[in-house]
């Protein structure tokens, strides 16, 4: 079933209606100030009271689920179970592909308009300290890892944590992103710690295997030497979109072009960029092509 959940929501994802979005994320916000300000009130009574908001947070959306699973398990040959996993992953997955992505934001850099490119990163990855306008190198790399981060936190997690704990652990992932990315301007520091070593935890195992993967998808020695050089490793300084952008930099071919014979260091640098933007597109499809065979054929041997 697992493989059917996925196929579908990567179709639905697909053919996704980018201005139709049904699925707004802006009720976990008010969920999370509700629980928060109930909270606050009691946190000098209550020990680790900020530990407190957040068992409620993960809890009562977990434990609903967990019942409507159970109510609906077994109904009608299993559709109703089906459903409620294709509704829990188009949630937490991304609304638009990452080549999409990657074309929409290259029609504008190609075309030069640089302040159309730093608004498109401040809509689609909220992008806070973008380059400047005229930094086109600084665009287009910062462009690269917020869309192998986004592609990888959007995609990839949800199907590592899918695959070893079903829905439970999509809407655990997504509520650990939500927590990161959904908050008020002032947050507790013990919260924010507490977040950045869970989504550490989530990540370390998906951001690996991912790795290895790009290895398989493109430059195998360069990128797997720089995987081995660092897969045991377990930091919270270490910034892991850095990290992956990293072993897409040794995994995907046409990162460096030759520009020798270009007229003009502008036209370098958007050569350059939207050539290493290409590869890193073409190496996330290639990738999410790698899992979904090895799903596949998990599925069809029943390994």
């Amino acid at each position: 079933m697992k493989f059917l959940v996925i196929l579908i929501c990567l179709i639905v994802n697909y053919l996704w209606l980018k201005d139709f979005d049904r699925f707004n994320d802006g009720w976990f916000f008010r969920f999370r100030c509700q629980v928060e300000d109930w909270a606050s009130n009691r946190v000098d009574n209550i020990p680790l009271g900020w530990l407190a908001a957040f068992i409620l947070i993960y809890g009562l959306p977990l434990a609903s689920l967990a019942l409507i699973l159970f109510i609906a398990k077994g109904s009608v040959f299993g559709l109703v179970t089906m459903m409620v996993h294709i509704l829990v992953m188009l949630v937490a997955f991304d609304r638009t592909q990452p080549g999409q992505l990657a074309k929409d934001f290259l029609e504008k850099f190609t075309g030069g308009d640089m302040d159309a490119c730093i608004d498109f990163l401040k809509q689609e990855f909220h992008a806070t300290s973008p380059p400047n306008a005229d930094d086109k190198d600084g665009i287009g790399k910062y462009f690269s890892k917020q869309l192998t981060y986004r592609s990888f936190e959007k995609m990839f997690v949800v199907f590592f944590w899918y695959l070893c704990a079903g829905a439970l652990g999509i809407l655990f992932s997504y509520i650990s992103y939500q927590l990161r990315d959904s908050h008020r301007e002032q947050q507790w520091q013990k919260q924010v710690d507490f977040i950045s070593l869970v989504i550490r935890l989530l990540e370390w195992a998906p951001l690996r295997l991912l790795a290895l993967t790009f290895s398989l998808a493109g430059n195998f020695v360069q990128c797997f030497e720089n995987v081995r050089a660092s897969f045991w490793s377990f930091s919270i300084e270490v910034n892991n979109a850095d990290l992956l952008y990293g072993y897409a930099g040794c995994a995907a071919p046409g990162m460096v072009i030759d520009n020798a014979d270009k007229e003009g260091l502008e036209t370098e640098a958007l050569d350059r960029e939207s050539a290493e933007i290409k590869a890193i597109s073409g190496l996330l499809e290639r990738s999410q092509a790698i899992w979904l065979s090895v799903l596949a054929l998990i599925t069809i041997f029943g390994l």
